[in-house]
């Protein structure tokens, strides 16, 4: 039954959506409101609807499948075990301090370039780290799902977030730029608290057994933490076997009591004779044994490392892979970062254009190469950042010195484990698809609004939230509710506020929504249940709503 929680979430989500069409009419804002009959959405639709996910969401299998084809590669490389282990022994002590630090990074890359899906790629890097630590795997998503959404709601400067709210409103990116940078700390305070609290109290005492989930060799559910728990059982073993326990060396004490009293009694031939007999056959007893039982334990070795992954070798260099890594992630930052739009840097297109225009006799070879590529700044996770991902996998695979179907075990065992977390993740965009071309919530907003003639902050919270439930990404809450709340609220003088009521709030419900997908993916990737998730994570979400409603009033009184 809980085998497949997050994926029956997931239908679940996709069957209340079809029923909202059987229960809704249709109503379209196209300068006016306009409520049409309701649209019943059969069963053969969803066909056609999910080839519709499929064109204008493939961002979302290139990007997640990507992400677990690098960590497929990664557990082939030995260098990235051993990278591991360096970094728990390093935080060994500080684990609060690695939390927070990451909490504290992830947070701010969000917020100022608005990397929110492209943050993914990190994801099993810091969870590995997490679970080694001895956390549960409720640290680990909260830490890595809580500091993204963190991000989204206390958006400052990512243009891919809020642009859409700010242009239908007509507001600003820089604008209340003060009361961004303060949701986003008060937020992030919040996030650490309550990581922090829990993780104090439930450390080393919950999944004692770890499963490291990123994608491990034959995507068993097994990784590092299995291994080492092997070395330490052989470790013990050995100790064992050579380290006699306080009762053998009594009983031998007292054998060897018996031993002489029995020589004293017995003639100095017949104890000689006995004593080399049996001195001979436990010798061979013993020899025979042993070749037995080292036997049996090689075997038992040899299994267990062909399962899951290389014993790493001491004189591997670890420097590449980060080098490559961190290449990576500040790519990603900077290429999602709009430089001409936010401060009108044009130095990367500048850059871009000279890559492109370098010749060789009359060849232009980089332009060839590279292809139809963006520059920094409009890089998107639909086409640049996977095939960024794919390069650096492909890279790595070549310095560490792979063979081809190391590298394609690896990768085909990575892509497996991000399979299932892929598959919900673009359900859950079949949502979005229904609401879109079935649109009802509409009537939803029409009714919330029509409650008070005025603007009330409370209401506009709420009409945020209908809406992120039914459009999962930022730009469609934007697309699908505001051109209408602009004609309901005319005054223009709390068109900021709105912003930002819509902005965070989107960000707060994709803590707790069924269909948030960066919330859903995680769950699914880390085995863990919707309920179990909504147990431990309302009482942050009540914090943040309390803060953030106490915001919206001050800012509407100012």
């Amino acid at each position: 039954m809980k085998k497949h929680n997050i994926l029956k979430i997931v239908l679940l989500s996709v069957l209340v959506a079809v029923l909202c069409t059987w229960v809704f009419p249709s109503a379209s804002f196209q300068s006016q409101l306009s409520i049409g009959d309701r649209t019943q959405l059969g069963i053969f639709d969803l066909y056609s609807y999910f080839i519709e996910v499929i064109r204008y969401f493939p961002y979302v299998v290139f990007m997640v499948l990507s992400t677990g084809m690098f960590y497929g590669v990664a557990y082939q490389i030995p260098a990235y075990r051993i990278l591991l282990d360096k970094l728990v022994k390093l935080f060994s002590g500080k684990e609060s301090i690695f939390l927070t630090v990451v909490m504290i990074l992830i947070a701010t890359i969000v917020s100022v370039t608005g990397l929110s899906f492209g943050i993914l790629f990190v994801f099993p890097f810091v969870i590995s780290l997490i679970l080694l630590m001895g956390y549960n795997k409720l640290v680990a998503a909260v830490v890595t799902v809580g500091s993204t959404i963190v991000g989204i709601l206390g958006t400052t400067l990512g243009s891919s977030t809020t642009s859409y709210i700010n242009m239908v409103l007509g507001t600003s990116l820089k604008g209340e730029m003060m009361t961004k940078v303060i949701l986003l700390v008060i937020a992030l305070v919040l996030l650490i608290y309550n990581v922090l609290s829990y993780a104090k109290k439930t450390r080393n005492n919950t999944d004692k057994v770890l499963e490291l989930v990123p994608m491990a060799i034959n995507s068993e559910k097994k990784a590092v933490s299995v291994v080492a728990k092997e070395e330490i059982k052989e470790e013990k073993n050995i100790k064992k076997k050579t380290t006699p326990s306080k009762k053998t060396s009594t009983k031998k004490a007292d054998a060897s009591k018996k031993t002489v009293a029995e020589k004293k009694a017995t003639t100095k031939n017949a104890t000689n004779k006995n004593t080399k007999s049996s001195s001979t056959k436990t010798a061979n007893s013993t020899k025979t044994t042993t070749k037995k039982t080292s036997t049996k334990t090689r075997a038992n070795d040899s299994k267990t490392e062909s399962k899951i992954i290389v014993k790493p070798k001491k004189n591997v260099k670890i420097w590449p892979f980060v080098l490559v890594f961190d290449i990576v992630v500040v790519i990603l930052a900077i290429s999602s970062f709009d430089w001409s739009g936010v401060f009108n840097i044009d130095i990367f297109e500048q850059a871009l254009k000279a890559v492109q225009d370098f010749e060789i006799s009359g060849f232009h070879l980089f332009e060839k190469l590279f292809g139809q590529v963006n520059a920094f700044g409009q890089w998107t996770v639909y086409f640049e950042i996977p095939t960024l991902i794919i390069l650096a996998t492909c890279f790595l695979g070549f310095i560490y010195g792979l063979k081809l179907d190391e590298f394609l075990d690896g990768a085909i065992a990575g892509i497996k484990k991000a399979f299932q977390p892929m598959v919900c993740m673009l359900l859950l965009y079949l949502v979005l698809v229904i609401a879109t071309y079935n649109p009802f919530q509409l009537n939803i907003t029409k009714f919330l609004l029509d409650i008070t003639k005025d603007f009330n902050v409370l209401i506009m919270s709420i009409v945020a939230m209908v809406s992120s439930i039914f459009n999962i990404e930022c730009a469609y809450v934007a697309q699908s509710t505001l051109p209408y709340v602009t004609t309901v609220v005319t005054d223009g003088t709390v068109y900021p506020l709105i912003a930002i009521i819509f902005q965070s709030i989107y960000g707060l419900m994709m803590l707790v929504l069924p269909t948030s997908a960066i919330l859903i993916g995680t769950l699914s990737y880390l085995g863990i249940s919707y309920k179990q998730w909504l147990k431990h994570i309302w009482k942050l979400f009540l914090e943040l709503l309390v803060v953030l409603v106490v915001i919206f009033f001050i800012l509407f009184l100012i």
